[in-house]
C-alpha cells in the first residue's frame, strides 16, 4: 500500500510538470518576433525520414523550425503539391496551408487569403519573406516557383518552400 506522503509527492510531480508543459507551450516568441507568425520561408530542408512520404517530412521540417521558435501550437504545413510516387497526389499545395491571413516574422501580411496569395497582389518580396529567425532569403528564392528547386525541378525535401501555419 502507497503511504500518504508517497501519494502527495506523486501529486506534486505531476502538478510541476503541468507548470511546466504549459510555460513551455505557451512561450513567448523571440523579441522582435511577432506573435502571429505564420508563414516563413525554409531554405534548407529536413536531413532525416527517407522512409517517410516527401510531404509528411516537408511538413514535420516547418513545424520543427517553428516549434523551435515559439510557434509549436499551429499545425505547419510546406507549400508542395505530393506526387504519386510518394502516394500523395491528392495533396495540393493550396488546399493544404489553411485560408489565410498569413504574417511573417516581423508581423507583415503577406496575404490576406488564398486568392490574394496566388495573385500578384500579395506582399512576397525579398523583404517581406523571412526566414522563421527573420532573416531575409538570399536573391533567387522567390523568382522560382513555389516548391520547385533554384533550377525549376520538381520539390524535394531539401528546399527552399514556404511554410504556412495555422490552427
Amino acid at each position: 500500500m502507497i503511504s500518504e506522503m508517497a501519494k502527495a509527492y506523486v501529486v506534486v510531480r505531476v502538478a510541476v510538470g503541468l507548470v511546466v508543459a504549459v510555460v513551455f507551450f505557451t512561450a513567448s516568441p523571440l523579441a522582435g518576433q511577432s506573435s502571429r507568425m505564420n508563414f516563413f520561408v525554409a531554405l534548407e530542408g529536413a536531413t532525416y525520414g527517407a522512409d517517410r512520404p516527401a510531404l509528411g517530412i516537408s511538413d514535420a521540417f516547418c513545424f520543427d523550425e517553428a516549434y523551435g521558435e515559439g510557434f509549436g501550437a499551429l499545425n505547419w504545413r510546406a507549400y508542395l503539391t505530393g506526387t504519386s510516387a510518394d502516394r500523395e497526389a491528392d495533396q495540393v499545395a493550396r488546399e493544404r496551408i489553411g485560408a489565410g491571413p498569413w504574417y511573417n516574422y516581423a508581423g507583415v501580411v503577406i496575404a490576406t487569403d488564398l486568392d490574394q496569395l496566388h495573385s500578384d497582389e500579395n506582399n512576397l518580396s525579398r523583404e517581406s519573406a523571412l526566414t522563421v529567425r527573420g532573416q531575409t532569403a538570399p536573391d533567387g528564392v522567390l523568382e522560382i516557383p513555389s516548391g520547385s528547386q533554384l533550377d525549376g525541378t520538381d520539390f524535394s525535401r531539401e528546399g527552399p518552400f514556404f511554410c504556412f501555419g495555422f490552427p
